[in-house]
């Protein structure tokens, strides 16, 4: 059966991509997996893969031409079939309505979710009698109190604007709805400005993402928008980092677990127990969190993390130390993939904004020196894993440079916890393998 390539989405704002260049051409033979197209988006320059193994059948986006995310890019034929014209553009059709019909599904979840926030701040009140006693049906008091329904935040459409078990009903279907529209915000954490992403179903489980040294919520591009379907997800720039503020404070391992937890506080109530991914040193953030505040976990997912032994290459460290130069975030970055190829220039220059900004590297600097002083981990949280009664999924890249996957075979010898290997991969499995990824975490999360 034949496969469609739609133009995907990296990242949560990501509206439109523009291919860069066609790998492969109509009647090109093509592997699942394989590359075929180079797309560009605001952020960053990937490869698409193909998703099914077949012939290029049809494109429909010329190289330098930009698409919206969901639309077709191309049609992937199975081994032996053939497709007429008016079958590829039958095919086509059905695709643009089921995305049609997705989108009005979504907008409706939207509705009642703005329902509901009119329904519990603005909606015009029921009338009262003059003892301040709400006019509603017997039945509809009844069963508001069985459903936990304010009467006070119901429109009432009977005779008189009375409230009726319908009315009632309603309110309680609208409080239900999720909300899934994607916010950045400021959180102010104890005088501190802290950028952060949410996103996802508002009743769905929280998960909250923490990058690396160096690194912003920028780093899990090509997951949140994978997770943010199943997950109410948040993700932060650490202190000192992104465009989060950069003062002058204690950058260490535990004061940046201790920060997070106040940060989940700042959030609300509903945040009050979440599951935790961590690349690097955010690995190591999590843990030590895990450790402090083991009734507020649920689950944690370890990215090539810091913490579970002392080696870590002093080369890199010394790349990160030196003046933020182009030429210099290039050489950090290649560190990090097993493929060349990963190192994009739109990747290059968004962290060569970030540096530069005022404040940052120094408090890179002193987030360094705290966490792996003298070239190697000053903080070992393997006695933290190895008492942990969470969950615990490790991922690491078979080919890491920065912290040997050694440390991951030390913790798999153990058997205590789960822990994956991806072969062909660096220091940022997560984004070197992200489809992958993605699916391994998301099931690992979601206890299946």
């Amino acid at each position: 059966m034949a496969t469609i390539l739609n133009m995907p989405k990296w990242g949560l704002t990501m509206k439109t991509g523009r291919v860069v260049e066609w790998l492969k051409r109509p009647g090109d033979p093509v592997q699942q997996g394989e590359p075929i197209v180079q797309i560009e988006s605001e952020k960053a320059t990937n490869d698409v893969e193909a998703p099914g193994t077949g012939t290029i059948r049809w494109v429909g986006v010329l190289e330098g031409d930009s698409a919206p995310v969901g639309a077709p890019l191309a049609v992937i034929t199975a081994p032996g079939e053939q497709l007429s014209d008016e079958q590829v553009e039958a095919l086509l059709r059905e695709d643009a309505e089921t995305r049609r019909q997705l989108a009005e599904k979504a907008a409706g979840r939207q509705a009642a979710a703005k329902a509901q926030t009119a329904a519990s701040g603005t909606a015009v009140r029921a009338p009262v009698s003059p003892s301040g006693r709400i006019n509603a049906s017997p039945a509809a008091r009844r069963l508001a109190q069985e459903l936990g329904v304010d009467l006070a935040t119901i429109t009432g459409t009977g005779p008189g604007g009375m409230i009726g078990r319908e009315d009632v009903l309603r309110a309680a279907e609208a409080a239900k709805a999720p909300s899934e529209e994607t916010a950045e915000r400021l959180v102010h954490v104890n005088g501190i400005a802290t950028h952060c992403l949410i996103a996802g179903p508002a009743d769905a489980p929280r998960v909250v993402f923490v990058h690396g040294l160096g690194g912003s919520l920028m780093t899990w591009s090509l997951n949140l928008p994978a997770f943010a379907q199943r997950f109410r997800v948040c993700a932060l720039d650490l202190p000192g980092t992104g465009t989060s503020d950069k003062p002058q404070m204690d950058y260490s391992v535990a004061s940046l677990a201790s920060f997070l937890a106040h940060f989940l506080d700042a959030l609300g109530s509903d945040w009050r127990q979440v599951s935790i991914v961590g690349h690097s040193l955010g690995g190591a953030i999590a843990l030590s969190f895990a450790e402090r505040y083991p009734d507020r976990v649920e689950r944690l997912v370890l990215v090539d993390s810091a913490g579970l032994g002392p080696e870590i290459d002093p080369a890199l460290l010394t790349l990160m130390q030196a003046e933020p130069t182009r030429e210099h975030l290039r050489e950090e970055l290649a560190w990090f993939f097993a493929r060349p190829g990963m190192v994009q220039e739109a990747l290059v220059e968004q962290l060569y904004e970030q540096r530069t900004t005022p404040g940052a590297r120094e408090a890179l600097q002193a987030t360094m020196t705290a966490a792996f002083g003298g070239g190697r981990q000053r903080m070992n949280l393997r006695g933290a894993l190895a008492t942990l009664s969470h969950p615990v999924l490790i991922v690491w890249g078979a080919n890491d440079r920065v912290i040997p996957v050694a440390h991951a075979q030390t913790v798999q010898e153990t058997k205590r916890h789960q822990v994956e290997v991806f072969t062909d991969c660096g220091h940022a499995p997560h984004i070197e393998q992200s489809e992958e990824f993605n699916r391994l975490a998301m099931a690992f999360i979601s206890g299946s």
